[in-house]
């Protein structure tokens, strides 16, 4: 058991004058040397990762879990004309998976209105559920919906949640995506009480912090940071009574949100966005919403998706040394070479290795080179699908543009191929 000293010592528990708890409702005090009956509401990979840090525990000689159980959305299924036929999974919860992996029992709440003001979880209905007690006090991590105070106060010990960021920066659905796209090298995970009106805004229970490595993607941070959530929260589970005893209220000057991201939101747009830009968008929706342009041939528009990609040093020269010379989403390709390159407005550039048109399976450079570059007359990706009935438009560069310098090393390289030819 690691001692409460030490948790304060290394900035795992907040350090801080007391404070009052929630003043809707008043919160049992009850050790939790005891054991916890823990309600788990969580949907993602996310929530599956901190959903495995509380099966692992149970499992333990001395478990600080005594009986689990998940609260998840319902599978979605196509149903098949043929009655006979088994329904197909469509969609199914990461927490469910993992769930019946290790046989605990998972609930689906009501939908829309019934869960705001009826629905009640169960083991906390009076009726049981085989518990010896019922369900002591309410996990949220990734779960995906508003959790309204009805179902917060009929947990005895309350609801905590799990949140990928250090609160109250980057309250809201999107911390992990944000925080990538905004270039921070250090984000952290929150160990909250959960407010009954306000998305992300109930008092601080305890903090970790997390390095972001340069170039690593969503799933992975996501992954990652739900280990040191999941670790945090066994020790808050554990000193639950100290915790929050020494809680703390978030400082709304500091506060900042985010959205919802969709589709559109991975779109690269040649006309402003740099290599920097679009590597963060590739890192940020990576697996979810790859990111996508467009590819006009012969009359028609192909949304194509660049699935992998890296940003190549400066120091690497150029497929072609006068890349400069065409406008940004110019391909370039060379013999033997297992990338595309293609420049920005910066003249700074990426390397994309696998690509997926739409409606086509996914593609390498060679097979996409093969099937979508004009060896003849040159391609270019573009920001948004032209008119198919008129050409190409130009390339349209933004007001006051300056045209990067070409490196003077690549320029000497460009001369010695024009002699030799």
């Amino acid at each position: 058991m690691l001692k409460i000293s030490r948790l304060a010592l290394q900035g795992h528990l907040p350090r801080h004058s007391f404070g009052p708890l929630f003043t809707s409702r008043n919160f049992s005090a009850t050790a939790a040397a005891a054991g916890l009956n823990v309600l788990f509401y969580g949907t993602d990979e996310f929530g599956a990762r901190v959903l495995k840090s509380l099966i692992e525990n149970r499992n333990e000689p001395n478990p600080i879990i005594d009986e689990l159980a998940v609260i998840c959305p319902e599978t979605i299924y196509h149903h098949k004309k043929k009655k006979k036929d088994k329904p197909v999974v469509v969609w199914q919860a990461s927490t469910e998976k993992l769930s019946k992996r290790h046989n605990i029992n998972v609930y689906h709440p009501a939908k829309g209105p019934v869960f705001r003001n009826a629905w009640t979880p169960p083991g906390l209905d009076g009726e049981g559920t085989g518990n010896v007690r019922p369900f002591d006090i309410g996990v949220v991590a990734s779960y995906g919906v508003f959790i309204p105070s009805t179902i917060i106060n009929m947990h005895p010990k309350g609801m905590i949640n799990v949140h990928p960021s250090l609160l109250p920066k980057y309250r809201g659905p999107s911390p992990i995506q944000t925080a990538i796209l905004d270039g921070e090298t250090d984000t952290g995970v929150t160990i909250q009480e959960l407010h009954p009106r306000i998305m992300d805004g109930g008092r601080i229970l305890a903090q970790a912090p997390y390095k972001i490595n340069p170039g690593i993607k969503y799933d992975q941070m996501a992954l990652e940071l739900a280990g040191v959530g999941g670790e945090l929260l066994l020790k808050v589970l554990e000193n639950l009574d100290f915790v929050r005893k020494n809680s703390v209220e978030q400082d709304i000057l500091k506060e900042t949100s985010t959205y919802l991201f969709h589709k559109q939101s991975s779109q690269i747009y040649w006309e402003t966005m740099t290599a920097d830009d679009i590597f963060k968008k590739h890192c940020a929706f990576y697996t979810k919403e790859p990111v996508y342009t467009y590819l006009r041939i012969k009359n028609k528009n192909h949304m194509v998706q660049f699935m992998e990609m890296t940003k190549p040093d400066p120091s690497v020269p150029p497929i072609d040394p006068n890349y400069l010379e065409s406008p940004p989403g110019t391909i370039f390709f060379k013999k033997k070479v297992p990338y595309i390159e293609l420049h920005c407005i910066d003249g700074s550039r990426i390397h994309v290795t696998r690509f997926k048109v739409s409606g086509k399976a996914e593609r390498d450079t060679f097979q996409f080179s093969a099937g979508y570059r004009d060896k003849k007359k040159g391609s270019r990706f573009i920001s948004v699908g032209a008119c198919t009935k008129r050409p190409t438009p130009p390339f349209q560069y933004p007001e006051g543009y300056v045209k990067p310098v070409i490196n003077e090393k690549w320029a000497e390289v460009s001369e010695t191929l024009t002699d030799q030819k």
